[in-house]
């Protein structure tokens, strides 16, 4: 995993707003980088959304959202799980609940990457929440223990330590493909940082995916500039060209997405 140590000693030692190397290292999770656990639990990320403290950079990177960074008084320090923990997993302690892909390989900044949707086992989840759910009943199911939340529990502290397993492993075979960047959604501070497009994900014609036709037509044409419209619209089965579409790019009332066919006689 030495690309991907490079790349997140690049990201420290990176000056100004680092979201070109935040952003490298999401489109590496996405390409080619796993969790793994024996041979009964692949985990293979489709969306992340990267995290990142570093009061020693020039100038200090502070993401008021990282959960290391809500700790209050008599609380148990985050800290600890989000740093110098390279390849391991912290599964947040409060909150709407996920898995943290840990990236930090010392104490003095914490780095981690969300798995906001993944393929696990075969099957895509798109929901952070149910990722973090099927992993741990996964695990439960393995060792013969009843998947409720008291044995979710006992794997959460587990996977927690400091020197838990690493489950971050390179996949055999990467993939390819263009990587599309917009900022996370729900956070609880509405900074600078909160702007960023720091979440990255892959299929973007996936109905699961949460983004309305809009969204993702305007998307992929911003990436695919040379693409018509129109073709692209008709090879993903659209049914009518959206009022905002036609507006953005010029696309007359009397452009019609399908030919009309005449009845057969």
């Amino acid at each position: 995993m030495d690309s991907l140590r490079n790349s997140v000693h690049e990201l420290t030692s990176a000056n100004g707003v680092p979201v070109t190397q935040l952003q490298h290292i999401n489109e590496s999770l996405l390409k080619k980088y796993q969790l793994t656990c024996g041979n009964f639990l692949t985990v293979l990320p489709k969306e992340v959304e990267i995290y990142y403290v570093n009061r020693q950079a020039k100038p200090p990177y502070i993401d008021q959202n990282m959960q290391c960074m809500a700790v209050k008084k008599g609380e148990e320090d985050i800290w600890a799980l989000q740093s110098n923990r390279f390849g391991r997993v912290y599964i947040p302690l409060k909150g709407s609940g996920g898995i943290d892909i840990c990236l930090s390989d010392s104490d003095g900044y914490a780095l981690c990457c969300t798995l906001k949707a993944a393929e696990i086992n075969g099957t895509v989840y798109w929901s952070q929440q149910k990722v973090r759910n099927v992993v741990l009943d996964t695990l439960c199911q393995h060792e013969g223990m009843e998947a409720n939340a008291e044995n979710r529990e006992r794997f959460i502290n587990r996977l927690n330590e400091k020197q838990s397993i690493t489950l971050l492993s390179v996949r055999e075979t990467s993939i390819e493909g263009h990587v599309y960047h917009l900022h996370r959604r729900a956070l609880r501070h509405r900074d600078k940082v909160a702007q960023l497009p720091l979440r990255s994900f892959m299929d973007i014609w996936n109905k699961q995916l949460n983004m309305d036709n809009v969204k993702r037509i305007t998307l992929y044409m911003s990436a695919h500039p040379e693409e018509d419209i129109l073709e692209v619209m008709r090879r993903q089965q659209f049914r009518y060209i959206p009022a905002e579409i036609r507006v953005r790019y010029g696309i007359g009332r009397k452009v019609k997405l399908y030919e009309e066919t005449m009845p057969a006689d």
